[in-house]
């Protein structure tokens, strides 16, 4: 898999052009497009509204993962609020032979050759996608 980001902190933190993209803190999750026909799956963030957060950060985030061979959601806990299913709790690289371990989760700023990526968020939603590439576009 090719990344043009690495996973910094362990966390939900990107490290994108010299940047530290905090999406726990400062962004929230608006929405999945998967175009299906070219396979392509699109994950949005917004930057949030927080007094907290820096004048200087992006406005608006895309990653795009592209030839996409796998793709799973887990849904949110049916108790979970909109703030917590558009909070990012953590993002890993992690094994595609291990997807049975639904949970689980590696510290690894950068993918190995067969991993997915899993996003989990707040609200219990997991996304899990396998991709040759993923392409982060940062907007101001």
């Amino acid at each position: 898999m090719e990344v043009n980001f690495t996973i910094k902190n362990n966390t939900a933190a990107l490290n994108f052009k010299d940047t530290n993209i905090d999406l726990h803190n400062n962004f929230n999750f608006v929405g999945l497009d998967y175009q299906l026909p070219i396979r392509e799956i699109h994950l949005k963030w917004v930057k949030s509204k927080g007094d907290w957060v820096g004048p200087d950060e992006f406005s608006f985030l895309i990653l795009k993962h592209r030839d996409v061979t796998f793709f799973k959601v887990i849904e949110q806990d049916e108790n979970s609020t909109p703030d917590d299913d558009s909070c990012l709790g953590e993002i890993t690289f992690f094994p595609s032979s291990a997807r049975d371990f639904i949970d689980s989760y590696l510290p690894q700023e950068k993918p190995n050759e067969n991993d997915d990526i899993k996003y989990f968020f707040e609200g219990g939603l997991q996304i899990i996608i396998h991709c040759k590439q993923i392409h982060l576009d940062a907007y101001k």
